[in-house]
């Protein structure tokens, strides 16, 4: 599909493809020696501690601990270590509260990595953080770079590559974003021999450190984690720390044409356009790859138009303010409102507070018919909530509001969660 840039340029298209060992034994030779002849304990097998431990087996002359936390090893005792690296929503030996220098996160043992290995790839590094936005961000943004670069992207809808003139390619589906998927991604890169200008990785709960350019989308709907100990913008504000170079605070687009629906969208393409610029792409390509952006999938996706516009917004970034901000875009629509909330309870890096979103249904009721769908619509059944209780997929529930409608026009908006992770 490509071919791999080294420091040396890029490589002829002649050259065999290196094995599995050759590429190993490069890496651990360029890798400097942090955890080498060391006892590294890795917790959280769950949130890319498998594949964190297996990069340093590979990479490092360490003897490797896993610590499952929310598994086998719950509640037992802590082995001793040289090294521990864990992530910043444990509750056990976080990486912020805890005093212990030799306790690292996550995201900055991956971030000492991926520093290496992206000379290896010959690529610069790009990351998206934030607790809205990420994924409309970080699709957006490679859907502009893609115009003048070869782009490797890894959101929590999947791994593609893009590349001008070349179309995209899913290389893997679903996603991930912990930290920790970096690794595989970059892994991925040379076993395919690609050729990378830029990789592109949606980050839960902050940066690596590895970054060229990191963009942090936005703190609102802030949610604890680590037990109740932290917050989430906490673990973001604590992996920036150690950023070096400027501040961008502002947009410099201020009115890009799209077929967007809502003023969410706005900010978010906002962002990823000014993300580009910076990035070198000029303004009037900018402009022009903003007309050609697809919707995303589950971000305020218009599903149907005419008489009766359906948006898809279930997705797992779902809480009460994800609901309210739906609920507020669709309010500009002349006719009938129809909400439809539910969807599964598991999934989520952030606990729904479903009293929350209780208190949102109930301040907008009166001008919003709501159905309820799923554990979540269970859920808010059982606290009061007295609205239907619908079954069935998204198309057959539409089919049905629509035919129970007194109206003839209006909008419905699909919301709630849809699994996965967001952070």
């Amino acid at each position: 599909m490509g071919f791999c840039r080294t420091k040396q340029g890029r490589r002829s298209s002649k050259n065999p493809r290196r094995s599995r060992e050759s590429r190993r034994t490069m890496r651990k030779s360029f890798l400097r020696e942090m955890f080498s002849n060391k006892r590294v304990l890795v917790v959280d097998m769950t949130h890319g501690g498998r594949t964190l431990a297996r990069a340093i087996e590979e990479y490092f002359d360490a003897e490797v601990l896993r610590y499952d936390l929310y598994g086998v090893d719950k509640g037992c005792e802590i082995p001793e270590f040289d090294i521990c690296i864990s992530p910043v929503h444990s509750p056990v030996l976080n990486p912020i509260l805890t005093r212990d220098p030799r306790v690292i996160s996550h995201h900055s043992a991956v971030g000492y990595i991926l520093r290496r290995l992206k000379e290896q790839v010959g690529c610069d590094i790009i990351e998206v953080t934030g607790t809205k936005g990420k994924t409309s961000v970080a699709t957006m943004l490679t859907h502009i770079l893609s115009s003048k670069m070869q782009v490797l992207s890894s959101t929590s809808e999947g791994v593609m590559y893009a590349s001008p003139g070349g179309g995209t390619a899913v290389l893997k589906v679903p996603g991930s974003i912990t930290p920790a998927h970096a690794l595989d991604v970059m892994d991925m890169a040379m076993c395919k021999d690609l050729a990378v200008d830029v990789a592109l990785f949606e980050v839960s709960l902050g940066f690596t450190g590895a970054a060229k350019l990191n963009v942090l989308t936005s703190l609102e709907g802030d949610y604890r984690i680590a037990g109740g100990m932290l917050k989430a913008s906490q673990a973001k504000r604590y992996t920036m720390k150690n950023l070096s170079g400027r501040v961008v605070d502002k947009g410099v687009f201020d009115r890009l044409k799209t077929s967007f629906f809502g003023e969410r969208h706005k900010k978010n393409i906002n962002l990823a356009a000014t993300a580009a610029l910076h990035l070198g792409i000029a303004e009037d390509e900018i402009r022009r790859c903003v007309l050609s952006l697809p919707q995303i999938r589950s971000r305020m996706e218009v599903k149907r138009g005419g008489n009766w516009i359906v948006i898809d917004d279930a997705n797992s970034a779902f809480d009460a303010f994800n609901l309210r901000a739906g609920i507020e875009e669709i309010m500009a629509v002349d006719g009938e409102r129809i909400v439809i909330l539910g969807g599964s309870r598991k999934g989520s890096c952030s606990s729904l507070d479903i009293e929350a979103v209780v208190r949102v249904i109930d301040v907008y009721r009166d001008r919003v018919r709501f159905y309820l769908t799923g554990e979540i619509g269970e859920d808010l059944r059982r606290l009061g909530v007295d609205c239907p209780l619908i079954e069935g997929d998204p198309d057959g529930m539409v089919g049905w509001v629509m035919a129970s409608s007194s109206g003839n026009k209006g909008v419905i908006l699909i919301t709630g969660s849809s699994g996965g992770r967001s952070g």
